[in-house]
């Protein structure tokens, strides 16, 4: 399972390094967060079909899945990408778990919930996963990979021991920083807070140092996580309309919007 690919350095990271990984360890199944694949902002058909090619069988994401507009309909018409299980299933493109069989024939599931803590409060992550698991018209194959999309460590620690002994692994993307807290939880689920990302080594997860150098210096109120060339007064746009305001942690920023995302119109915002 690989953490957020941030634009075209990750993706040529992978390209080198995958396919030769694969075959010296005898990888069967490949699993990598692609929401910040196309440009550091959201996935396309072109980059997400360069993923697998790199030799990637599924990609998972977050909420920055919305971001390019021509991903919608392939959200729809593939189930190697997967956008957040949690934001519905009433007018929302695509699907947030799917079965697989990997290179050795075994099954396997892939579930890719969102946190809300600091996010868009979309659909309960924990309920929703009882759901998956628990009601499911056919029982999920034992192998039960699960990506959380989530901003803060505590939340992601919640659910894995939430989950722990009914899936195999809950591993975190989102903030694209590397944990060492790889480890096994007591009803023997594999556990990490975050994969951390595939990107510029010398970067700020992932962006350009002088346009957040430039960022900070700027009169914004303290707490936007995320910064960009823009000047704080031009709000970020998203192509999905809210359903309603979502209050931001740093209210004129542009790059409070970018960190939260949008939401699908037709998700429920609990």
């Amino acid at each position: 399972m690989i953490g957020d690919v941030i634009g075209k350095p990750g993706r040529v990271a992978l390209e080198q390094h995958l396919p030769a990984i694969r075959d010296e360890r005898g990888i069967d199944f490949v699993t990598a967060n692609g929401e910040n694949l196309a440009g550091g902002m959201g996935l396309t058909v072109s980059t997400a079909e360069a993923l697998f090619a790199a030799g990637v069988d599924v990609i998972t994401s977050g909420n920055h899945i919305w971001d390019k507009r021509e991903i919608y309909a392939f959200l729809d018409q593939s189930d190697r990408v997967l956008r957040p299980l949690n934001y519905g299933t009433h007018d929302v493109p695509g699907r947030g778990w799917a079965t697989y069989h990997a290179l050795d024939g075994s099954e396997l599931a892939v579930v890719n919930p969102q946190g809300r803590t600091y996010m868009q409060p979309i659909d309960n992550p924990f309920t929703d996963a009882d759901r998956l698991l628990d009601e499911a018209s056919e029982p999920l194959p034992p192998i039960r990979l699960v990506d959380f999309h989530c901003e803060i460590t505590s939340e992601k620690n919640a659910l894995g021991l939430y989950l722990d002994g009914r899936v195999s692994a809950v591993v975190g993307t989102h903030t694209h920083v590397v944990t060492g807290d790889e480890r096994i939880l007591p009803k023997g689920t594999a556990y990490q807070s975050d994969l951390g990302m595939t990107g510029p080594l010398w970067s700020v997860i992932g962006f350009d140092p002088k346009t957040v150098f430039r960022g900070s210096s700027t009169p914004c109120r303290p707490g936007s996580r995320w910064v960009t060339d823009r000047s704080c007064s031009t709000p970020a746009r998203s192509t999905w309309t809210p359903r309603r305001a979502v209050p931001s942690r740093s209210s004129g920023c542009s790059g409070s919007s970018r960190s939260r995302g949008a939401v699908p119109p037709g998700a429920s915002s609990r």
